[in-house]
């Protein structure tokens, strides 16, 4: 636990097709009504660290001859380590300023469950994790075994390394939380079965004696969750910047601080907007920044029920690339998402489809936005690669809008720029080549 009393970092725990990714979705979908961009949702295995994508190589079982279990318990090790430093850590000590909640879908507890053996001990398994940051709650969702399998189904996913026999990891997992709880980690059950809407409500009854007095939790209305069906609207990036950057100009400075304090400025407001903006105006962003980084947006891909779109790219001799536009709704999880696109019979009719995938998640998901390792696709008489993949967040919107005011202002009113070294602009185009590097920035 860190800043106790301005952050929270709660842990969803649960067996799998308990519904944990999904209650943990809802929750922080419900937290957005008072935190806004100060409630995060990270999950685990943490990619893409080194250790990150060799477990996800080992659960798909690609490695050959498999992998001894001391050797994933150390790479989940190493993955937790390095999602501490990197993401949870930073985003808690954040709350130095304003009060923050983190939301992780697994954690170690999983770890004692399926790391544990006979070779390595639980006290073993939590020696491998003393970096580890402690969840301030941690809340095991305990569904039934029908429930499980009917979930696990509908998700129409292949069956991982651990899937096999629900019964004895129910096992595990009630005596890795009594050790926990004998280790002082406050560890609640809540009973998954039933409606979506029925879990979400038991989830925040269990988190209210335990949360502090900053939080605040609007009770959901007694419904399902309900994925966005995506509706663009007129909204342009162009537009928003505009309007975010109103009659604001500052002054031509003579040093940099000046101009620095207003960039800082201009991007805290637009990401402030980026957060309060509806969903369809926010994915009609994230479509319209595509557009401009020169992909040509096409219809929807007729042979899926997910807000997908097809894409384009021209080069040069005449060769295009082909590629997809996804859109998240609430409760989706882009990785597992992207398996349910990428498994569908349909895809090998876009047969140039593995070019590149972009996705947008507007929850505040702390994801990565590009993963480096493709996979082997078969295809039947033929492989190929998988998409290489870029997901983008309201944050990476936030960054599209400031850029293309500062380039706004910049055509307006040119800036006096002492050193030219120093301050360095983007290309003139609609959005910079990578949509993660700043248009504007001080060099270190």
């Amino acid at each position: 636990m860190i800043h106790g009393d301005h952050s929270f970092f709660l842990v969803i725990e649960g067996l799998d097709g308990s519904g944990k990714s999904s209650v943990a979705r809802w929750l922080v979908t419900v937290l957005l009504d008072t935190l806004g961009p100060n409630v995060k949702l990270t999950f685990e295995p943490h990619d893409p660290s080194c250790a990150g994508l060799f477990i996800r190589q080992a659960l798909m079982s690609k490695i050959r001859g498999g992998v001894p279990p001391n050797t994933l318990a150390l790479a989940f090790a190493v993955n937790r380590a390095d999602h501490c430093d990197r993401e949870l850590r930073p985003f808690l000590e954040g709350a130095q300023r304003s009060p923050r909640m983190l939301v992780c879908d697994r954690y170690y507890l999983s770890s004692l469950v399926y790391q544990s053996s006979p070779e390595l001990s639980r006290d073993g398994v939590m020696d491998l994790n003393s970096a580890a940051i402690r969840p301030d709650l941690t809340i095991f969702l305990s569904a039934s075994n029908r429930t499980c399998y009917d979930r696990l189904r509908l998700r129409q996913e292949g069956k991982e390394l651990f899937e096999r026999n629900l019964d004895q990891t129910r096992r595990k997992y009630q005596n890795a939380i009594q050790f926990l709880r004998g280790r002082g980690d406050k560890v609640v059950e809540v009973d998954a079965d039933g409606a979506a809407s029925e879990v979400l409500t038991r989830v925040i009854d269990a988190l209210a004696p335990h949360a502090p007095r900053w939080l605040e939790i609007q009770r959901p209305l007694p419904t399902e969750p309900v994925d966005h069906v995506f509706v663009p609207t007129e909204t342009t990036i162009q537009t928003v910047a505009e309007a975010n950057l109103g009659s604001q100009t500052p002054r031509n400075p003579s040093d940099l601080h000046p101009l620095g304090d207003f960039v800082q400025s201009l991007r805290d407001k637009v990401t402030r907007a980026m957060w309060a903006l509806p969903f369809d105006q926010a994915a009609t962003l994230f479509l319209d920044g595509i557009r401009c980084k020169g992909y040509e947006v096409r219809g929807r891909l007729p042979w899926t029920d997910l807000d997908a779109f097809e894409l384009e790219y021209a080069m040069p001799l005449g060769m295009r690339q082909h590629g997809a536009a996804l859109v998240l709704g609430n409760t989706q999880r882009y990785d597992m998402i992207v398996k349910k696109l990428m498994a569908d019979p349909k895809v090998k009719t876009l047969d140039r489809m593995s070019d590149f995938l972009f996705v947008f998640d507007a929850n505040p998901s702390h994801l990565i936005n590009t993963h480096y390792e493709r996979d082997i696709l078969d295809s039947g008489d033929s492989a190929s690669l998988s998409p290489s993949l870029t997901v983008l967040t309201r944050s990476d919107l936030a960054d599209m809008v400031t850029q293309t005011a500062l380039r706004h202002l910049q055509r307006e009113r040119p800036l006096a720029v002492p050193e030219p070294r120093t301050l360095k602009r983007a290309p003139e185009d609609c959005v910079p080549r990578s949509v993660f590097e700043p248009s504007w920035r001080v060099a270190a």
